[in-house]
């Protein structure tokens, strides 16, 4: 499309004429994304004829628009619809280019809570071999574990996954808009800017008072210095969460005071759920249901990717990391005393060596590998345990295991 000089009816014409398309193209994202939406929650209602009738529109737009994980989302949701009316072949189509895209574009994270929701579509061989290795062992996990609440946990998930901005501060830092459009590999040039965005997340209802980020951030810095740069370092941020994306929005507004992210949008943020979970996990002990707390606890330490905040090594952030790190430690300790009265050897020796990277020096963790090699009747594996935590408790703290380590492993080894 060109302009020719002279002519500026013309000019202004095509000029609306583009804007007119850029909100034709913002208005159809919009309605395809919330038809998404809405025919996962047909899915959970058993309305596969209605859901498929929605996405099959949805799926041609995300395809031509390029949004390959909306994409994959339909793709998935279709290839339910077509195994409940017994269409396989399509089926697996469906899940063919939903694996592909999630291979191409590293939506690794999202295929396991798919998995996760909803293992039945992989229980045909053919469906299982599309998958890599580790997630066909995992699929076999989850189809021995007892149904939850599907239409609650589909409705929930189908709302969860069309949020603005996810934030994951829980190992190394990620601010993702669209996981088929990262930002700009250069969008946070300043480390300041990032954390500054990870601070008010941390905060309750996502707001924090100027003044504190000033005293967080630039401390006793005169304040011609601040002045030179608070203001440059928050149009920072709105512009990195900007960058290479279609859509411009203002995550970030100043009311009151107050810096906070805007209420008009969805957020979804690691440490917001990683607490959700827990508390829903005690609920769940208390109220003795312990299935429900054991998968509260699961689904959190899926969630801890590593410390709070991974490379950042400000006050703050280490307030943070040592209570995450706390929390995690403690759900590691529960579930493998769990997997250890329930005798599944190994898993509790897998959740005992989580524990054992994060804090070496723990005796009473020692003991529960060994019993559990004991129990798989590698007394080797035994000895070696043992060898490691004395040559360990020797070398750093000059002393020997305990007197209970001591008998256990007696007692283990038959000596």
């Amino acid at each position: 499309m060109s302009l020719k000089a002279g002519d500026p009816a013309r000019a202004r014409a095509q000029i609306e004429r583009l804007g007119e398309l850029r909100q034709v193209s913002k208005d159809d994202m919009g309605h395809f994304t919330v038809t998404l939406a809405r025919a996962r929650i047909m899915l959970a209602q058993h309305d596969y004829n209605g859901a498929n009738e929605q996405l099959i529109p949805a799926l041609d737009y995300f395809h031509r628009q390029g949004l390959y994980y909306y994409e994959a989302q339909a793709c998935m949701a279709l290839a339910t619809c077509d195994l409940e009316s017994t269409r396989e072949p399509l089926m697996l189509e469906r899940l063919r280019r939903a694996l592909d895209l999630a291979a191409r574009y590293d939506y690794e994270y999202w295929l396991r809570q798919e998995l996760e929701h909803c293992p039945k579509l992989f229980a045909t061989e053919d469906a299982l071999e599309l998958l890599p290795a580790d997630l066909r062992e995992r699929v076999s996990v989850i189809s021995q574990q007892p149904a939850g609440p599907v239409t609650q946990t589909v409705i929930a998930f189908a709302a969860g996954s069309l949020v603005d901005l996810t934030i994951n501060m829980l190992g190394p830092v990620e601010i993702v808009r669209d996981p088929a459009r990262p930002l700009a590999g250069d969008a946070w040039t300043t480390r300041r800017a990032r954390d500054i965005l990870c601070f008010i997340a941390s905060r309750p209802h996502h707001r924090t008072p100027k003044d504190t980020i000033i005293d967080m951030f630039w401390g006793e810095s005169d304040l011609e210095i601040v002045e030179k740069n608070f203001h440059p370092t928050v149009s920072h941020i709105r512009k990195a969460l900007n960058s290479n994306q279609l859509l411009k929005q203002n995550f970030i507004v100043y009311r009151d005071g107050d810096y906070q992210f805007n209420p008009e949008f969805s957020y979804r943020i690691d440490t917001e759920q990683f607490d959700q979970l827990i508390a829903d996990g005690e609920e769940a002990r208390r109220e003795r249901s312990f299935d429900r707390c054991i998968d509260c606890y699961e689904q959190a330490i899926r969630l801890y990717r590593g410390e709070f905040m991974q490379g950042s090594y400000e006050p703050w952030v280490e307030e943070q990391r040592s209570y995450y790190r706390e929390q995690y430690l403690r759900m590691l300790e529960s579930l493998a005393g769990v997997s250890e009265k329930q005798q599944e050897w190994s898993r509790s020796m897998d959740l005992a060596q989580r524990i054992l990277r994060e804090d070496p020096f723990r005796e009473d963790i020692h003991c529960l590998v060994m019993r559990a090699q004991a129990a798989l009747g590698n007394r080797v594996a035994v000895k070696e345990q043992y060898e490691t935590l004395r040559g360990l408790l020797q070398k750093e703290l000059g002393v020997e295991p305990a007197m209970q380590t001591q008998k256990t492993y007696r007692e283990l080894v038959g000596n």
